[in-house]
């Protein structure tokens, strides 16, 4: 089976949160202009496109990008489409097959359009705080949405306290629901409360 790339494209003046600094990326140097190489220089926001928070990012106590336990990050995942068109609920998900060390990644509304060329939509569709306390309950390890923000601040909360490690930015537009072998590897940014990170996937035989 091949690997399907379920990275968000970085790219120049792409959507980013509002708060959050603007993507600039531009040639410093340049072969066509005579220089010895080309260079580019890059300036974002540690939660742009295709990303993984840390604790930190919630947690005034919590660790930095560079403590994640990868093994959170690899292994099986269980990509599910969710229906809702406003939120990720309890209700759409607890007749899922998750335990103890399952990741899941949900696929949403927000993977009908390329949403990170265009502006910022403030109606994601995102985790509501009862399937955030769900998830935590089964014991899940890895959560991943297709938007910018998993949710709010108590759905970050409950999900980075309870050791849950969170892949944010996906993109999914193409992805079949069903199980995927995942690579997820942040980026290793010292004191950081997120990273950019390249996520990859296999196809498994199921479905969800």
């Amino acid at each position: 089976m091949a690997w399907l790339d379920f990275t968000t494209t970085i790219s120049d003046g792409m959507a980013y949160w509002p708060d959050n600094a603007p993507v600039h990326i531009r040639k410093t140097l340049s072969i066509a202009a005579g220089d010895a190489a080309n260079v580019t220089e890059m300036s974002l926001s540690v939660h742009t496109a295709t990303h993984v928070d840390a604790p930190l990012h919630f947690l005034a106590d919590g660790d930095d990008v560079t403590r994640l336990d990868l093994a959170t990050l690899l292994g099986p995942a269980w990509l599910v489409e969710i229906q809702d068109p406003k939120f990720i609920t309890r209700a759409e998900i607890e007749h899922l097959p998750l335990g103890k060390g399952s990741r899941v990644l949900f696929k949403t509304r927000n993977s009908r359009h390329e949403w990170a060329t265009q502006p910022f939509d403030a109606e994601f569709v995102r985790v509501r705080a009862d399937a955030a306390e769900w998830l935590r309950d089964q014991g899940v390890v890895c959560v991943g949405v297709d938007y910018l923000s998993v949710g709010p601040a108590d759905t970050h909360n409950i999900l980075l306290r309870a050791g849950i490690t969170v892949i944010e930015g996906l993109a999914l537009q193409h992805a079949e629901p069903g199980e995927y072998e995942m690579i997820c590897l942040p980026l290793k940014i010292e004191g950081a409360d997120g990273a950019p990170a390249r996520v990859i996937a296999q196809k498994k035989g199921g479905s969800a």
